[in-house]
């Protein structure tokens, strides 16, 4: 029996870029399915990015609909325009948080409050996409309850497979330091909490530690701050600085998931993190890092103080972390199970 044909379509915007590329890069572990990789580009424009982003996944799935026998979208965002092909075509979707997950940290992500109206016509316009499909794949519990409570979705249609990592590709290091390292992996410094980490590092830690920032936004280097601007996903760079780092702050105020912590842990650094969104899926409190309160900088500093003081606690954790990043986030893993569901939805 041949292999049934998916069009997998992909948007292409922050972390989901990375999503796409290794699920591509695993491909091979498709078994039963061929994927027909459709990445959707993120266009600016005047009309939302909802409203554009789900033209063009609506035009791309169109104009292969005579190809294939299902569809995977990622994210829910592009599915908008499309209920009327989910009905034709068995189609799931993909969301590392839902939009009523995301309503609350709008500000942080620099969009304007929504009017009650407005909030009730997109949960109708979400409501009908996800009654049209024929399952979720989620990337935590977070958005997983978010579907279940707020949209009515059956639990077992939903799927909690995180995003995979390269384990391989981030590993330990070379890690010989006169003082720790700090690392902080961010493109928007502001909503990431470098602001906050590089005044408590200022407050409590310089002279004991050295931080190491890598951002897009412009940020001076100071005595104990090096600055990496803008190093690319997966770039060898960036994973030389995971490798040697000793330890990850990431003291985001808003986010879904957070695909550097995973790298972070794979490369065996203890992660301190924020309580906010699916992160606390990933780090395992006192075990593989902590996880502190947002804008609580007493919390962040004390936390990367007994880190910052206590090698052999590093180094403990940073195992722990490294050996859980191989069970739960290993990309070839995690995407053999993605195929799989995909597979058991559209038959």
């Amino acid at each position: 029996m041949g292999k049934r044909r998916i069009a997998f379509v992909m948007e292409q915007t922050l972390g989901s870029v990375t999503h796409y590329l290794n699920l591509r890069a695993h491909e091979s572990a498709a078994d039963g399915i061929a994927p027909l990789w459709l990445p959707i580009e993120f266009r600016p424009g005047r009309l939302p990015w909802a409203l554009r982003g789900s033209l063009l996944a609506r035009r791309s799935l169109a104009s292969v609909a005579e190809q294939v026998e299902g569809c995977f979208v990622h994210t829910t965002t592009l599915s908008l325009l499309s209920a009327g092909q989910f009905r034709r075509t068995p189609a799931v979707l993909s969301t590392d948080g839902t939009a009523l997950n995301k309503r609350e940290v709008r500000a942080e992500y620099n969009l304007e409050p929504e009017s009650g109206a407005a909030r009730s016509l997109k949960r109708a316009v979400y409501l009908r996409a996800f009654r049209s499909a024929r399952g979720f794949v989620v990337w935590s519990g977070w958005a997983k309850a978010s579907l279940v409570q707020d949209y009515g979705c059956r639990e077992e249609d939903v799927a909690v497979i995180p995003p995979g990592i390269d384990v391989r590709q981030f590993a330990p290091g070379d890690r010989a330091h006169e003082i720790p390292r700090i690392l902080f992996v961010g493109g928007d410094f502001q909503r990431k909490g470098g602001s906050l980490l590089l005044d408590v590092f200022r407050k409590r830690l310089r002279g004991r530690a050295s931080l190491v920032l890598v951002t897009r936004d412009p940020v001076p280097a100071e005595p104990g701050v090096e600055v990496h601007p803008g190093l690319p996903a997966n770039s060898p760079e960036l994973r030389r600085l995971y490798a040697e780092c000793d330890l990850f702050a990431l003291p985001t105020r808003a986010d879904c998931f957070s695909i550097v912590c995973m790298e972070a842990m794979a490369s065996g650094m203890p992660v301190v993190t924020t309580r906010v969104g699916g992160i606390p899926d990933i780090v395992r409190e006192g075990e593989t890092g902590h996880l502190v309160e947002r804008d609580d900088p007493a919390a962040l500093g004390d936390a990367l103080e007994s880190l910052v003081s206590d090698a052999r606690r590093r180094s403990a954790m940073g195992e722990a972390g490294r050996a859980d990043a191989i069970a739960r986030f290993d990309a070839e893993g995690n995407a053999r199970r993605l195929f799989q569901f995909v597979a058991s939805r559209c038959p």
